[in-house]
């Protein structure tokens, strides 16, 4: 009975595996998919990594040298080139610098991937550090 049981799972999870395998190969082959298509003149062909993504948590780290920053998600973190061409606001000041970020600072991030490198478009600090931010409320961290 258990090893019928067993079988049976298994046979289950083959022919599931099996179907995903084959739905994956025919979509890969569908012509109206788009996929294999050519650029169009004036389009790039790495269009899915121009797309806009963002993240946002705490500053752990700034390399001044290399022009990156890099900030801890809830999940991972990312190390991402702030460019000259990077927005970068704080408080209202939309015309500040990289060297006005502290490590800590709370920001949302709007990036880009090109290829393994992730470049900023802007950096908008929502909350300063610990070092500034010490006052008369004391609020837990979330």
């Amino acid at each position: 009975m258990k090893r019928t049981k067993y079988n049976d799972w298994l046979g289950a999870g083959l022919a599931a595996a099996a179907l995903l395998l084959v739905t994956t190969a025919w979509a890969s082959d569908d012509p109206n998919s788009g996929a294999n298509a050519p650029a169009q003149p004036g389009q790039s062909d790495t269009g899915s990594d121009q797309r806009e993504q963002r993240i946002s948590g705490r500053i752990t780290a700034i390399d001044t040298a290399a022009q990156t920053i890099t900030v801890k998600g809830l999940l991972l973190s990312k190390v991402i080139k702030v460019g000259s061409d990077a927005q970068i606001a704080i408080e209202g000041n939309t015309s500040a610098a990289l060297s006005d970020l502290k490590v800590d600072d709370r920001v949302a991030v709007s990036y880009h991937a090109e290829g393994d490198t992730l470049t900023a478009q802007r950096i908008t600090r929502t909350a300063s550090g610990p070092k500034e931010s010490q006052g008369g409320s004391s609020s837990g961290t979330y």
